[in-house]
């Protein structure tokens, strides 16, 4: 919800700003992930976002791997200049991977983190998402991320 904020074409639409919708799409997604999974195991797998940004280089390997392709030199090249600073604006491909997912913690208030949680229970569980109980010190302590990611 936090990064559709700085697209201007996302302004003004359910999809980018009511968090009823962007949920329902991630339920829907789960849904899709689990039946394509059982039909085809050896040929598609799921990611999170933050699995991803916070282990770049394992994850990218696992996926290549899993699709029978080599990790090579340019591919850790490639990691190395886009995942350790942030150059460019909101739609770069260089930024701090490890920090990138969660700005939402210093930029949405609680107010709106509780709508959010509110509205995004099922998603959050099935995606393996924990829900912040405690808003104190959040921004700094809190993790979002349960262990194992789903479908692995």
């Amino acid at each position: 919800m936090q990064s559709r904020r700085h697209r201007t074409w996302c302004a003004g639409n359910p999809d980018c700003e009511d968090p009823k919708y962007v949920c329902e799409d991630l339920v829907s997604d789960y849904e899709t992930a689990d039946e394509l999974l059982k039909k085809y195991p050896a040929r598609f797998r799921t990611l999170r976002y933050e699995d991803l940004s916070l282990n770049p280089y394992e994850m990218a390997q696992e996926v290549l791997q899993f699709y029978g392709l080599p990790v090579d030199a340019m591919v850790e090249e490639f990691l190395d200049s886009h995942t350790k600073v942030n150059i460019g604006g909101v739609s770069s491909t260089y930024r701090d991977s490890k920090s990138a997912p969660f700005h939402w913690k210093q930029d949405l208030k609680p107010n709106e983190i509780k709508r959010i949680q509110n509205q995004c229970t099922e998603a959050m569980k099935l995606w393996g998402y924990r829900k912040i109980d405690n808003f104190t010190d959040y921004a700094r302590t809190f993790d979002p991320i349960t262990l194992p990611p789903p479908f692995t």
